[in-house]
């Protein structure tokens, strides 16, 4: 019994150090792991973040997206074509570049469609139409009064305009009718005068130039760009072509 009095403390203060030693090892063990895997992660998150270097521009050429519309067989098309030069310098245009109401309308289909007929063009040079379209702009075309009005203006209006009543049969007509864009559009005296202009009526019957039309990216350049940038980028493209 004393000699276990006299080993008992020594024992226990051992015990507690051996004890101690143990949890020391697993939890520098632990977060020795956890650092490996924390730095594999980050790592991982860089390389999924890393762009491409085929996707980046070098400074001063132009956007990958923007390289790849100027090699396509409808730009080249296009830059070929005299109608899109005349475009570029027509007043009318230039004044629609910088109208945000204006991209959007291109950016519809609908819009497309309708600007390659001759009967919906013929109607924008009705006054009544245009007027009515205009008014409907300002008015809630939820409300059941407002489609019930002009439900029955458009009726009438069909008995009385040959170009309304053949474009009345298709539904790309009826979409461009809801157009907040087109009901703007047909008060700004710029935008009438362009759609009455040859080299865009020309340019809206091809299927090259509609297609691109259709690219956020071409349409961003074509109303963002100067016009000497422009030219110089179809002449750029001519240049490639012949080679």
């Amino acid at each position: 019994m004393t000699t276990f009095r006299k080993w008992r403390f020594p024992i226990l203060i051992g015990s507690g150090l051996i004890a101690a030693g143990v949890l020391i090892y697993f939890s520098n063990a632990r977060v020795g792991t956890e650092s490996t895997q924390g730095a594999i992660g980050k790592r991982t998150v860089y390389r999924d973040g890393q762009v491409n270097s085929a996707d980046v521009a070098t400074p001063g050429e132009a956007p990958v997206a923007t390289a790849a519309i100027l090699q396509s067989s409808e730009f080249k098309s296009l830059a070929k074509n005299p109608d899109f030069q005349s475009l570029l310098s027509d007043g009318s245009f230039q004044a629609l570049r910088k109208d945000e109401l204006f991209s959007r309308l291109l950016s519809e289909k609908a819009f497309s469609e309708m600007a390659r007929q001759e009967s919906f063009r013929n109607l924008l040079k009705n006054e009544a139409f245009r007027r009515a379209l205009a008014e409907s702009a300002k008015q809630d075309l939820k409300s059941s009064d407002t489609e019930a009005n002009s439900e029955k203006l458009y009726s009438e209006m069909a008995k009385q305009d040959a170009n309304f009543a053949e474009l009345s049969k298709q539904e790309a007509f009826h979409e461009l009718l809801k157009s907040e864009a087109m009901a703007h559009m047909v008060t700004n005296e710029a935008f009438l005068s362009l759609m009455s202009s040859h080299a865009f009526n020309s340019l809206m019957r091809q299927s090259a130039f509609s297609s691109l039309l259709s690219n956020a990216s071409f349409r961003a350049d074509l109303l963002n760009r100067s016009t000497a940038d422009l030219l110089s980028r179809s002449a750029a493209a001519l240049t490639s072509d012949k080679k």
